[in-house]
């Protein structure tokens, strides 16, 4: 996987103001995958429990995994106000191509873009092996990924653009942030170095940051072929998270996977 340090540590504790819009962009549709599949639930990249949490309404028991320790804490902490008891969600630091929780699942979710977090191919068969692996039979894996198009690689290295200004939850300090992100068309990454800078009441620039994060993207049919080697059969697959069907134009890739020959009568 892509970088050996917490790539979040300082992300952590904004995550969740810095992307509220994603609860409006693809929460309904895993909520309702949840509440079709049920639990015992399992989420891959699990961060901050944005998406873990609010499925805790459709499942009884559920086991989020993430890499970052700082996006654990935060999740922990999250999960510490929600009032969902904490002995129904457990939280794991593992990697995603090697963790082993000693009991499956009837639904895996993989929100955002943890499966871009996968460097090479066989980064990608080992974490679908171990997403296998944890399914029980007749279980699902539900997960989505943009859909990068022809202007997305013409456009991001001309661009600094403007992501948000937000207030720190815990410090109340304004923080506005800025990316500047180049494609390597051959290697298939996105390299992004986000600026955050610390303001003062009047504007002033108190404190900037630099971090740097790169991603591995795929497109629809690399993904379809590692799907199918790691032993997975799309049941159905999306354009978007409203179920519009999945065309050249579409700007995400949304797949429901089940494994393929499993039958929901073996025993786990």
């Amino acid at each position: 996987m892509t970088g050996t340090t917490d790539d979040y540590v300082h992300e952590a504790e904004i995550y969740d103001v810095l992307w509220a819009d994603l609860n409006s962009f693809d929460l309904p549709f895993l909520l309702s995958m949840a509440a079709e599949f049920g639990g015992p639930l399992l989420e891959i990249g699990c961060g901050t429990g944005r998406v873990l949490l609010p499925c805790m309404e459709h499942v009884d028991r559920a086991v989020g995994v993430d890499r970052s320790p700082s996006m654990l804490e935060q999740g922990r902490a999250n999960l510490s106000a929600s009032g969902v008891p904490e002995e129904r969600v457990r939280l794991v630091e593992a990697d995603l191509r090697s963790f082993d929780l000693g009991e499956r699942f009837n639904l895996v979710l993989a929100g955002g873009q943890t499966m871009f977090h996968l460097e090479t191919d066989d980064d990608w068969l080992a974490a679908l092996a171990a997403i296998r692996d944890h399914l029980r039979p007749g279980g699902r894996f539900v997960a989505g990924v943009p859909v990068f198009q022809e202007a997305d690689f013409r456009d991001y290295h001309k661009k600094h653009l403007f992501v948000d200004e937000i207030r720190h939850p815990r410090t109340g300090r304004r923080i506005a942030l800025w990316d500047y992100s180049t494609f390597d068309f051959e290697k298939q990454s996105i390299t992004r170095r986000r600026v955050s800078e610390v303001l003062d009441e009047q504007g002033l620039v108190i404190e900037r940051r630099h971090d740097i994060r790169r991603n591995i993207y795929r497109f629809p049919p690399e993904m379809r072929k590692l799907l199918e080697q790691a032993g997975f059969r799309i049941e159905a697959e999306y354009g978007d998270y409203d179920r519009g069907p999945y065309t050249e134009e579409s700007e995400d890739f949304v797949w429901v996977a089940t494994v393929e020959g499993q039958r929901e009568d073996q025993p786990c």
